[in-house]
């Protein structure tokens, strides 16, 4: 199942090509801006047409700008390919409407590339809470120092801000820890002089799980969750980017008493290409689709 990546990101040289070359997967790149080619691969290609045209790949694996996802996403299912794409999906909830009509026309799989609970520690939190039926509320944090001012996350015309790069985190939170229908949002959305939203506050209220959150570029590194059940507290660190070379600590608090519970070393994207590439064979595709259009309609909402 060859694989061909639209774009040389930092997240396709730290976490996809040693994932792929692990795995005997074979894949090519199409870059613009590297010259230097990944020795891995079987080809390079310096246009994404060129790439997309002569490729033998069946999965198309996007990493690009923000702003670009939605184009490559679509000239990729039309031309019958496979497709997963860096979060987020795309820009609007019009956008992945299209995208997955496409898919489901061409029957062909679409993800949105946010695999942070496919990592070990995620399904160890919900069997100490013995099932997300039984939480009952969610804290999240996660802030970055800001970032330099020519960063793709600070573009606007690349459709960045926190809100892009962040929201899909947000979003998963609800469909994956959340009980029942989101019934309200309150949000406090700061923007940049460019009007670039650059954190959001969150507080969501679904039927029996209520969800706040913080999310923002600009502060002190925090990464972490904390779920609370009507007996306990239980707490992640490094929850949307765990490392794959470190074992994972949660705590666990009831009754004013802490205590530890140790996660193995864990791969999150290698556990998720596993599960892309196990639906691709078995030709099952609408649970993806339902993912992102929930996942979207969820960003749209605080937005809009």
């Amino acid at each position: 199942m060859n694989i061909l990546i639209l774009g040389y990101s930092n997240l396709v040289r730290r976490k996809v090509v040693n994932v792929l070359i692990n795995k005997g997967i074979k894949f090519s790149i199409a870059s613009k801006s590297f010259k230097k080619k990944e020795s891995s691969s079987c080809a390079w290609y310096r246009s994404y047409n060129t790439g997309l045209n002569r490729t033998d790949a069946k999965i198309v694996y996007i990493s690009l700008p923000n702003s670009k996802h939605y184009y490559w996403a679509k000239k990729s299912l039309l031309k019958g390919f496979h497709v997963i794409v860096d979060k987020p999906l795309s820009e609007n909830i019009i956008q992945t409407k299209e995208l997955i009509k496409i898919a489901r026309k061409k029957n062909k799989l679409l993800s949105e590339s946010t695999f942070f609970n496919y990592h070990k520690q995620i399904s160890k939190v919900i069997s100490l809470v013995n099932g997300k039926k039984n939480i009952v509320y969610i804290n999240a944090k996660f802030v970055i120092p800001m970032p330099n001012k020519n960063s793709l996350l600070l573009s606007k015309k690349f459709a960045g801000g926190s809100l892009m790069d962040m929201g899909p985190y947000a979003a998963a939170i609800g469909r994956l820890f959340c009980n029942g229908k989101l019934l309200n949002i309150d949000k406090n959305l700061n923007k940049n002089k460019k009007g670039l939203i650059t954190s959001f506050l969150i507080l969501c209220k679904f039927k029996s799980t209520i969800f706040s959150g913080f999310f923002s570029f600009n502060g002190p590194y925090q990464n972490n969750l904390t779920f609370f059940t009507k007996q306990k507290k239980i707490e992640i660190n490094k929850d949307f980017s765990p490392p794959i070379d470190q074992k994972l600590k949660i705590k666990i608090i009831k009754k004013n008493i802490s205590k530890y519970v140790e996660v193995k070393k864990d791969n999150a994207f290698e556990n998720y290409l596993s599960k892309i590439l196990n639906n691709i064979k078995k030709k099952k595709f609408e649970k993806f689709y339902k993912i992102v259009l929930k996942d979207i309609e969820f960003r749209d909402r605080l937005i809009n």
